[in-house]
């Protein structure tokens, strides 16, 4: 369901009911792509700074209350990196007991 009110907004909504958190993320987010569209930059007047893509891995967390925040996929890419650099060391390990065994 799209709906349209005297405010010239859209909510989007599934459940045919919009709260009023709803309807203000709904706003901001028109904000930062309007802003984006008008002159490259989402941010604007009002609005949390949205963070330009850098070495910090800073991001913007959307949701009914936006924060800036760093590492999104930090808990997950320690997790890949553990099981990995442990699967290349049980190889290796691996390894040098045939090697030896020759």
């Amino acid at each position: 369901l799209i709906s349209a009110t005297r405010n010239n907004y859209f909510a989007f909504c599934l459940s045919g009911e919009v709260t009023e958190e709803e309807k203000n993320l709904s706003r901001t987010l028109m904000k930062y792509w309007a802003n984006f569209a008008r002159n490259g930059n989402p941010n604007g007047e009002g609005l949390v700074d949205w963070p330009s893509y850098n070495l910090n891995e800073e991001y913007l967390q959307i949701n009914l209350n936006q924060k800036k925040a760093r590492k999104l996929k930090e808990k997950k890419v320690d997790f890949w990196r553990k099981v990995m650099f442990e699967k290349t060391s049980n190889k290796r390990t691996e390894n040098k007991k045939v090697n030896s065994e020759l």
